[in-house]
Order: structure tokens, then sequence, then C-alpha cells
């Protein structure tokens, strides 16, 4: 595996000043550090060290502050379980405030200047590649690369604000930034037809050369098949598009080069250093390595308490943990993917600890006395989620390095299966068998589109805790509200802690965050959102 590096040429290119169309558009001059890139761009290396530039900011979408995006997709849903008060966690998983467009605590709303940096880098590439001197194979892989990750950034924003700007050109100053909104099926248009040129350009994973870490054709063909799937969902399940989920889908599958790992933690660092980045089962993922800017701090931040030992491979702070009642819930089913969770630890001072699924509480085994808690003292209730976390690493290095998976083999075999049963076909179950088989499970033993139809998700509930996935599964199916609303009822009445009041904001399928404030206030050409109403 080949090390994304962070590359910073030669000055400013101003790529924040897109980033969301913020206050830089009140500016009133250019900046002296900015250079229009169609001055520098002139070769092969330097528009791939743009491109690795884009791949570095899409990576960001998940590094450093901008890791409590995908803490708030978790515990915005039953799956997440505040540990820790900073960062709003406890207040978030009762969806306090959330028609707050300057709601400081909310990590989803850096997510809007953090993808439109990723779109206006990947706008230079797009722009700047056609006019340098190379192969015809590495215009198009570079090009395909930029398009795939432009497409992923505005379909990042279409699912959480709706239809949103969709600049094609990059910055070239801090004039001109002002853009409207493109309506939401503008804003699927858009997606699509950059996945599809992306797919058109890329090559198959392991073919030509080509790194096996960068987005491909494979990846290109999962993501259009996500796409469709979702856009039916909050369509009243259109014909159409899901037979476009389903084709492309099917296209994955049937190029046969990828496949599920056979045993399901096999996939994640902690469990097979040697085998786990990149693997069989991997479409498209964030790359980490162990280096000052290129570390997975989730792996910190999502962590076990405070421990600064390297028992835990690197030290750890309490942010999410993963919902002991959904933990419950696999453990009972004997689901072999909650041994993907941490439940069993020994200290440096040789303390047993383990988490007992029947009470939610940590025990340790040889000194019954001794509770886990975070650096505040509260005692800790919850599993965490051994698929962010790294045992090793070096510990002296401090930077752990587990990869983050975007697109997994198993979300295309369970998007394939939905469309499928949704059309009437009869191969669902054998899809859905599949991730049911790995996980231990037996063959799903009901019948009728209904029941296939709720298993899939059920599935799904199941297969993509910690992975940013179930918050946008359960809005499309309008059931987020539902099950969030279980998790604080009863966290409430089992007196857990962080669980202080009962769900305040009840969302449905209709759910868009507002557009953060300090954006809004930066392009006088964006219309907010209006507020939601719980339960619409």
């Amino acid at each position: 595996m080949k090390t994304i590096k962070k590359y910073f040429v030669g000055a400013v290119l101003f790529a924040t000043a897109m980033g969301g169309f913020t206050s830089c558009g009140n500016l009133d001059e250019n900046p002296y550090t900015f250079i229009d890139p169609s001055s520098y761009y002139k070769t092969e290396a330097e528009v791939n060290s743009a491109l690795n530039t884009v791949y570095n900011r899409f990576r960001n979408l998940f590094r450093d502050n901008n890791q409590m995006f995908l803490a708030n997709l978790e515990l915005f849903t039953e799956q997440g379980w505040p540990t820790y008060p900073k960062n709003g966690m406890n207040a978030l998983t009762y969806w306090h405030d959330i028609n707050n467009a300057s709601y400081s605590d909310l990590g989803v709303y850096k997510t809007w200047a953090a993808n439109y940096v990723v779109i206006n880098d990947a706008n230079i590439v797009i722009a700047r590649a056609d006019g340098v001197d190379m192969s015809k194979d590495a215009k198009d892989q570079i090009k395909g690369q930029a398009y795939f990750l432009r497409a992923y950034s505005f379909y990042y924003l279409l699912r959480l604000f709706g239809g949103v700007p969709l600049p094609t050109d990059y910055t070239k100053g801090v004039t001109g930034l002002e853009m409207p909104r493109a309506t939401v099926d503008e804003t699927y248009e858009r997606i699509i037809e950059d996945l599809t040129t992306a797919e058109s350009l890329l090559p198959v994973r392991g073919t030509k050369g080509y790194d096996v870490w960068r987005a491909s054709k494979g990846a290109a063909q999962a993501l259009l098949g996500e796409v469709y799937l979702y856009r039916a969902s909050m369509n009243g399940n259109n014909t159409e598009y899901l037979k476009k989920a389903m084709e492309y889908s099917k296209a994955v599958i049937d190029s046969k080069v990828y496949s599920l790992m056979p045993e399901f933690t096999d996939q994640y660092y902690w469990f097979n250093q040697a085998g786990a980045k990149n693997n069989q089962e991997s479409l498209f993922e964030l790359q980490f390595s162990p280096e000052n800017g290129q570390d997975n701090g989730m792996h910190i931040r999502f962590g076990l308490g405070r421990t600064y030992n390297n028992y835990m491979g690197c030290y750890q702070y309490a942010r999410m943990g993963v919902s002991a009642f959904l933990n419950k819930e696999m453990v009972d089913n004997g689901d072999k993917r909650a041994n993907a969770f941490l439940t069993y630890f020994e200290d440096d001072k040789g303390n047993k600890y383990q988490f007992d699924a029947a009470t939610y509480k940590w025990v340790c085994t040889n000194d019954p006395s001794l509770t886990v808690t975070n650096d505040k003292s509260m005692e800790l209730r919850c599993p965490f989620n051994c698929k962010y976390f790294d045992q090793h690493t070096d510990f002296s290095l401090q930077h752990p390095c587990a990869n983050f998976p975007m697109l997994r083999y198993a979300e295309v075999l369970l998007n394939y299966a939905e469309a499928s049963n949704l059309l009437g076909g009869s191969d669902a179950v054998t899809y859905l068998n599949m991730i049911r088989n790995r996980a231990g499970l037996a063959n799903f033993s009901g019948s009728g589109k209904d029941a296939i139809d709720e298993e899939i998700f059920q599935q799904r509930r199941y297969e993509f805790v910690g992975e940013g996935k179930i918050y946008f599964d359960e809005l499309r199916r309008n059931v987020i509200g539902q099950y969030n609303e279980d998790k604080c009822k009863n966290g409430v009445a089992m007196g857990m802690p962080y669980f202080e009041q009962q769900l305040e904001f009840k969302a449905g399928r209709s759910f868009l965050f507002k557009i953060p404030q300090t954006d809004l206030d930066g392009n006088s050409a964006l219309v907010q959102n209006p507020d939601n109403v719980a339960g619409k």
C-alpha cells in the first residue's frame, strides 16, 4: 500500500475560498498568496500531486475534529452511545436543538465547507489534466478519480442538506463565489453524471498496474448502485431507480473482482494486521499511516476512556461507544459481528475486564471493586468499536493507522438484494444469506417481499455499525426516529450515564440539516432549509 501524502503546492491555492462559500466571499481584495492553478499544473507529476491533495481533502472529512461528523451520524441513530459530554455527545444523542444553524457542537456542519474543499480541488484536477502532455491511460485515471471523489462529496452534501450549489470549475479568486442551490434532482443528476464518467475512465481494480487503494471502476459502480437505491427510497421505491441500483450492483458482483472476507473481523486492522487493508471485500477505503498528519484519530477519539498505555495500542479517550442495547441484540442472536466490538481487555497492571452484555457493565474479573471509567470518573456502560482501532503500530509513535471502510462488497450484496426484492426478484435471499451466513446465522427462513425487505434492513444494522451508514439507511426508510427514540427511552429508564432525557426531536424521511449559518452568511445566493418538523 502506498501512503497518500499531503501536498502543499508552492503557495496557497485558496481552495478554501470555495470551501462552502464561506465568509471568504465577503473579502474585497485578492490574497497575495493566491496563484491561479492554470499557472502551476504543467506536468503529469504536478497534476498527480493535485490528485493526491483531493484524496487528502476527502480523507479529512473523517480526520481531526471532523471525526465528530462520524460520531454525529452514529449518535443520531440507535447505534451510537454517548460516553463523554464534550462536543455535545450526550445532547446530540437525543437530537438537542437540531434546527439551530449555529449549533457549535454539531460536527455535521463542518462537512459543508470540507466537502466543497474536496470539490474545488477535484475541479482543479479535471480542468488542468486535459492541458498536460501524458498518456491517455494516465489522463483517464487521474480524471476518473477526481470525478469519483467530487461525486462522493456531492452525495454527502445532498443527503445531509438537500439540493446544493454545483460548481464544476475551480476557484480563481475571491470574487464570483456566490452560487445558488440546485434542486435535489439536479444534484442527483450531477452525482450520477460524475460517477458514470468515472466508471468509463477508471480501470478495473488490479489491472494496468493501478494502485489497489485508488478509486476504481468497481468503486464507481458500487457508489452508483448506492446512489440509485437511495434515490429510489426517497421517491416511493421508484422502479426506474431500483432497476439502475440492481444493474450497477450486479456489475460489481459479476466482475468477480471482489468477495466477502471469510471471517467478518478480518476486514479490520485490529484483528488482521497483515491482510485487512484494501482487502478482497474493500472497494474503497480511507488510507492512514503511522506518521504525523496521516494517522487515524478515530482510534483516539472513540476509544475506551483515557488510556496512555500501550495495552490499547495507543492513547485513547472516550467520545462514543457502541450501543450496549445493540450489542446485546447481536450477542443474543449469536451474531459473530459482535466480535468486532471491544468487550475484553487487560490493562498494564494485569487487571482483566470483560463487558457483560446482559447487565451492560464492565466487570473486572480479578477485582470486582474496579470499574471502567472515562477521565471524569464516569462509569462506562458500553463496548467500543475495534473497526477504528490499531493495536499493532508502535505505541511510542502515537499515530494509529487503521484504514476506514467507505464501500464494502457486503453493501453491494445488500443493495442488490434490496433492489431485487422490491422489484419482485427471486434471488434476493441468496445474497442476503451470504451476509447472514458469514455472521454465523442460518439461512433466512421467512418469505414475502415485506419480510425479506425488513430482514435486509436488519442485516444492515448489524453489518455497518460505526461505519456511518445506518443513519442514511434509517433516514431513507423513515425509521430513524423510531429506533433512536427507543434507545433514549431505555437509556433514561435504566439510568445510563449521559442519557439525560428522552428524544427531543423525532426525525422523519424529509429531515435535512440547516446550512451552517457562517456559510449561509458568506453566500447571499443561498437559501436556508426550513425548520424541520418532528415526525415529518
